[in-house]
């Protein structure tokens, strides 16, 4: 066949070279004997015999092609005969037929031997899982169906209606096992081992509690067939398989339940585990990420980090207990000084919508650069400050100090330097930055917060002063500048508006407060915190109010204790006021969890989230991509396509599957 196209090839050019030449010959006749009248006669004849050559030569390379052709299939033919089932058979490849009505009208040999009785029966009927081949918006070439102890891969040609099986058991066997048998590594640390030991006082008591806890550690690793061994008093490493990864899985770590009932106000335990990776170091690498994650989170639960995937959180119903080690508070507040020192310069910067909590707690750090003295700035932009804080500012600060404090978007650019320092405030995550690209422009950055970290976080910072047993950040704050090495004072406006952040949070002590809350307020009040100010500063406006309550009588209850309000779609509203609904409804007896959706912007819905403490709310607003503390959530919708009633009927969703799950064990806190 391949001898036969070339031969046509040189053919064609021998005759288009022919054709050539005679064109050529009859131009220079032309021109050379112009007095000639019949060369249109001599055009018209050449050029007939070319069509009549040309159309003798394409028949009779057709005629021999054809010839060559047929013999080829025939031999084919010969060669495969009546054994193209057996092709099928070895190939393990069944072919079914169905008619308009999906009704199987046909079945090769090998699909008959599998499966019994199935011609004209309809396949839908038979294979439910097939149905989505039909389907013109599947996107996928095939579908897995398992039947009668096989797995088949199966196509479908739509225009012949024709489906392929193709045995591929052997393939998932081997996948299966492979899958069951790849590494799983984690990390196990006792969250609290100081603070227990320093608080029991008695060492032989420590000593019979700690080999209660580790027998039961030593336990999990046997009952799991995973390989538990201790790296250091407090941290264990564990290896085990998928296979029995799962196992422990379904069983939602329950040796972190156990170890907390066991021990109550005692020893808490956190792991982190990583697994869908071959290579051990890069394992133990994501696994120790994950435990960093879990302590920072305040401890008492699982992360799951699979490879190249999002965080997934077990645990996590209770609130980290306040540290008693002051030792510790102390240390942190040294280290946080010495890092300020050793730059020249300081950028400080809030979340968006910057509350009270932190423009006091970036204000706390503006004096501790003040007092190192290294040149410090704090980001501020009007349109992301809420009303409230912009206007305590304005009128505190005069319009030269606010220049010589602040530094808005336009102009913070000019700060970013290799010696200069970011300082993010009451955030740990860099999406909600006052100034987002901000945290990708500095290299060095430190982190003063008390929220729950979630999966989208600030990594590798030169400072990581996450508290989540704090009630604020400007508790934290007050506590740096208070128990530090040397005696820092307090300027009045400083004191109150660090005492603001703390009331913001703990609605006036009502909520999160705890002693070291108190002890931080008396200090501030130690450097003339002005109490009535702090109050002025948080009053409602009377339009908020009214809008407050407008939303409060569009709530429904869904469940016992569980009350939701919503802001009318095409009204605009604060993240501030859906905050302060979803705490004033708090305050009606009965609910125990409150929950208010609002539009706070062209493409923005938000759920704000409060609880008392009975139920995780921040379980739940992960849930739907957000995060937050156990008693206060939040999440944020940008999806142009969202509305309200979207976002509401996702709430929904999320509290028929897990509000069961995020009830909470009061005796447990």
């Amino acid at each position: 066949m391949n001898r036969l196209l070339s031969r046509q090839r040189k053919w064609l050019v021998i005759t288009l070279l022919f054709e050539a030449l005679i064109i050529g010959a009859l131009a220079v006749l032309y021109f050379e004997f112009p007095e000639f009248n019949y060369y249109y006669l001599l055009l018209m004849a050449v050029s007939s015999f070319f069509i009549l050559f040309d159309f003798l030569v394409t028949m009779i390379f057709n005629f021999f092609y054809r010839e060559r052709k047929g013999k080829s299939e025939l031999k084919a033919a010969e060669i495969i005969g009546t054994d193209i089932s057996e092709a099928y058979n070895f190939g393990q490849i069944g072919l079914a037929v169905c008619d308009h009505d999906n009704n199987i009208v046909w079945i090769n040999e090998f699909l008959s031997r599998r499966f019994s009785n199935i011609v004209d029966k309809n396949m839908f009927d038979l294979f439910p899982g097939l149905f989505v081949l039909s389907d013109d918006n599947y996107n996928k070439e095939s579908v897995k169906l398992s039947a009668e102890s096989h797995v088949y891969q199966v196509e479908l040609l739509k225009e012949a209606r024709l489906y392929i099986f193709r045995d591929v058991t052997d393939f998932e066997n081997i996948y299966t096992d492979n899958l069951n048998q790849s590494p799983v590594i984690g990390y196990l640390s006792i969250d609290n081992y100081n603070d227990v030991q320093i608080y029991v006082g008695d060492e032989t008591k420590f000593a019979d509690m700690l080999s209660d806890l580790r027998k039961m550690i030593v336990d999990f690793g046997e009952s799991t067939n995973s390989m538990m061994r201790r790296i250091k008093d407090d941290r264990y490493l564990f290896i085990t398989t998928m296979q029995s990864y799962e196992k422990i899985l379904k069983d939602k770590f329950s040796i972190v339940d156990a170890v907390r009932n066991k021990f109550p106000s005692g020893f808490t335990l956190s792991i982190g585990v990583a697994y869908g990776f071959p290579d051990y170091a890069k394992l133990a690498e994501l696994a120790s990420n994950a435990l960093d994650v879990a302590l920072s989170r305040g401890g008492d639960q699982t992360v799951i980090q699979p490879f190249s995937q999002q965080m997934v959180y077990i645990g996590g119903k209770t609130e980290m207990l306040p540290s008693r080690n002051r030792v510790k508070i102390r240390t942190l507040s040294n280290s946080f000084l010495t890092i300020i020192s050793n730059y020249k310069n300081v950028i400080i910067m809030g979340h968006t919508n910057t509350d009270f909590d932190a423009i006091g707690s970036c204000l706390g750090v503006y004096l501790l650069c003040k007092y190192v003295g290294v040149p410090a700035k704090i980001c501020w932009e009007e349109q992301l400050i809420e009303d409230k804080v912009r206007m305590a500012v304005e009128g505190e600060f005069s319009k030269a100090e606010m220049e010589e404090i602040f530094v808005s978007m336009r102009n913070v650019d000019a700060l970013v330097r290799d010696d200069a320092l970011l300082v993010c405030c009451d955030h740990n995550n860099p999406q909600i930055s006052l100034f987002p690209d901000l945290i990708k422009k500095c290299h060095d950055i430190a982190i003063i917060d008390h929220h729950r970290p979630t999966s989208v976080y600030i990594e590798d910072p030169v400072f990581n002063g996450i508290d989540t047993s704090a009630s604020s950040a400007c508790e934290l704050v007050t506590f740096y500048i208070t128990y530090n090495q040397k005696e820092i004072p307090i300027d009045s406006r400083t004191a109150t508006f660090l005492l603001s952040g703390i009331c913001l949070d703990t609605k006036f002590f009502k909520e999160r407060a705890t002693n070291n809350t108190f002890e931080a307020s008396a200090q501030l009040k130690n450097f003339n915190a002005d109490g009535p100010k702090v109050t002025d500063f948080l009053k409602e406006e009377l339009e908020e109010y009214r809008q407050k309550i407008a939303i409060l009588n569009n709530s429904e209850t869904p469940y016992y204790g569980c009350i939701v309000s919503m802001s009318p779609d095409n009204d605009m509203v604060s993240s501030v006021t859906l905050s302060i609904v979803a705490n004033e409804a708090m305050s009606i007896r009965g609910i125990y969890v409150s929950f208010c959706i609002g539009r706070t912007g062209p493409h923005e819905i938000k759920v704000s989230a409060r609880s008392d403490g009975s139920i995780s709310v921040q379980l739940l607003m992960e849930k739907l991509g957000g995060g937050g503390h156990l008693a206060m959530a939040a999440a944020t919708f940008h999806d142009d396509g969202d509305t309200v009633d979207n976002v509401k009927e996702r709430l929904m969703s999320v509290l028929r599957d897990y509000l069961d799950d995020a009830k909470l064990d009061k005796s447990d806190n």
